[in-house]
C-alpha cells in the first residue's frame, strides 16, 4: 500500500442521547457506519445469537453469530423485567446498538439516569468489535479504553480500496455500570490505549473522515423539510480538503447538505465554563428544594433537578474541560478531518423522540464516503499540505485521561 493513507474513524458515544437546549442524538451513527464497512470487509455476521441476561449476578453478556462477545453490568441492577425485554435484540444486527438498545428498552438517558439501555448498547457495541477481531485473523487490531472509568473497546484495521489505503478505527466510548457519557477518546482523538493503536494503523497524522451523530438541534433542524446530512469543519483550523470533497460528494448524490466552515473554532475554557453554569442551575434549583413546604413545590423542583441531569449534564460530562478546548466537541485534531453527520427534522423529533440510524441512513453515508475518499484521494498533496499546517500534537494533554 502507500505511504499516504486516510482514515475513516466513528464512534459510539454510549449514554449520550441529550443536551442542553432541547439536542437529541443517536450518537452511535458513527460507529455504525464504520461497523458496516467492516464487517463487509471481515464477512463478519454481527446479528445477535443470544442475549444472557442473569438479575441475580447482575449480568448481560451479548453473543453475536459469529462469536463477538460483550458484557455490561448496570449499577442500579437489571430487573426481571427488563431481562425479558432485552431478548427482542435477538437476530438484530448488533452494529446498530443504540437503536436496539432504545427499540428493546423504550428510551435512554445517560448521566446515570437509565443505566439498563446503556448497559446494553455497550454490551452490543462491544461484541461486534469483539466480532470483528475474531473474524479479523490478526489483521483486525482491538484495544481497550484507558480511562479510568471506561472499558469500551477500540479496533481498526489497514486496509486498500481501490488501489488506496485507508485505515477504518472503530471506537466504543464505554463509561462503566451504564452511567455515560465520557467520550475524551471520540472522534480520531489521539490519547492513551486509542493513540497507541492509530499510530499502528498509521492514523496519527492522516486525512480522515470523523462519523457522528444522527441529531435533532433545534437551531438547524427547525428550519429543514427533510432529514440532511451536515458537514463541518472549521476553516484556518480544520481539513477542508476533506470537507469539500464529502459537501461536493453529497450534492452530486442529489442529498440535502448543509456545509458548515464556522461551527468549530477553539473557545478555550468553553467547557469548563458550560459545566459550571449547569452546576449554577442545579445549586439553584437544589436551594429552592431546601426552602420549599409544599409537597408540589417540591414536587416541580424534583422534576426540574431531574431534567437537568437528564439532558443538560450530558453537555458537559462528555469531555475533559482542557481536551475540548483542542479537539472541540466532536473530538478533532486539528489539520486533520472533518465531520459528517445528519440533522433530522422537528417533525421526526416530535413523533420518534429520539432519532435513531436507519439502514437507509448507512447505505447514503456510506455512498458519500465512497465518492468523497475518490476526491480525497485525487487532491491528496493538498489535504497533507493542509493537515501539516494546523496539526496539533496531543502529547502534553496525555494526563487528561489519566
Amino acid at each position: 500500500m502507500g505511504d499516504r493513507i486516510l482514515g475513516l474513524a466513528g464512534h459510539a458515544g454510549v449514554g449520550h442521547v441529550h443536551s442542553h437546549s432541547g439536542y437529541v442524538q443517536d450518537d452511535s451513527g458513527g460507529f455504525v457506519i464504520v461497523a458496516s464497512i467492516l464487517k463487509e470487509i471481515l464477512g463478519a455476521d454481527t446479528r445477535v445469537k443470544a442475549v444472557d441476561v442473569s438479575p441475580d449476578t447482575n449480568v448481560l453478556k451479548v453473543t453475536t453469530r459469529d462469536g463477538g462477545v460483550g458484557e455490561a453490568s448496570p449499577r442500579c441492577g437489571i430487573t426481571p423485567w427488563e431481562a425479558e425485554l432485552i431478548q427482542r435484540v435477538v437476530g438484530k444486527d448488533a452494529v446498530f446498538c443504540q437503536a436496539l438498545a432504545v427499540q428493546s428498552m423504550g428510551r435512554m438517558y445517560g448521566q446515570g439516569v437509565l443505566e439498563t439501555p446503556a448497559s446494553l448498547e455497550v454490551a452490543l457495541a462491544n461484541s461486534v468489535v469483539d466480532t470483528f477481531y475474531k473474524k479479523g485473523s490478526g489483521k483486525f487490531k482491538v484495544t481497550r479504553e484507558s480511562l479510568e472509568t471506561n472499558g469500551g473497546l477500540i479496533g481498526g484495521i489497514s486496509t486498500e480500496i481501490k488501489a488506496q489505503s485507508i485505515s477504518i478505527l472503530a471506537t466504543v466510548n464505554e463509561s462503566s455500570a451504564g452511567l455515560g457519557p465520557a467520550e475524551d477518546l471520540e472522534g480520531n482523538v489521539a490519547l492513551g490505549s486509542k493513540g497507541k493503536l492509530m499510530e499502528e494503523l498509521g492514523m496519527l497524522r492522516c486525512p480522515t473522515i470523523i462519523l457522528e451523530s444522527k441529531v435533532y438541534l433545534p437551531s438547524m433542524s427547525d428550519g429543514l423539510r427533510r432529514n440532511t446530512f451536515l458537514v463541518r469543519a472549521q476553516k484556518d483550523l480544520d481539513n477542508m480538503v476533506v470537507a469539500k470533497a464529502l459537501y461536493d460528494s453529497a450534492m452530486e448524490l442529489g442529498y440535502p447538505v448543509i456545509l458548515l466552515d464556522n461551527a468549530l473554532p477553539h473557545n478555550e475554557g468553553l467547557m469548563k465554563r458550560n459545566t459550571i453554569q449547569v452546576a449554577d442551575r442545579i445549586i439553584k434549583a437544589a436551594e429552592s428544594l431546601g426552602k420549599a413546604e409544599l409537597a408540589s413545590e417540591k414536587v416541580l423542583v424534583a422534576a426540574e433537578l431531574a431534567k437537568l441531569v437528564s439532558h443538560d449534564v450530558g453537555a458537559v460530562t462528555f469531555m475533559s474541560n482542557k481536551l475540548h478546548d483542542i479537539v472541540r466537541g466532536v473530538g478533532m485534531i486539528p489539520g486533520t478531518s472533518a465531520v459528517l453527520s445528519m440533522l433530522v427534522t422537528k417533525a421526526y423529533c416530535d413523533h420518534w423522540k429520539i432519532p435513531l440510524f436507519e439502514q437507509e441512513d448507512v447505505d447514503m453515508a456510506r455512498k458519500i464516503i465512497d465518492l468523497a475518499l475518490i476526491r480525497i484521494a485525487s487532491n491528496i498533496d493538498e489535504a497533507y499540505d493542509m493537515l501539516d499546517r494546523y496539526y496539533v500534537n496531543l502529547d502534553s494533554l496525555e494526563q487528561v485521561i489519566k
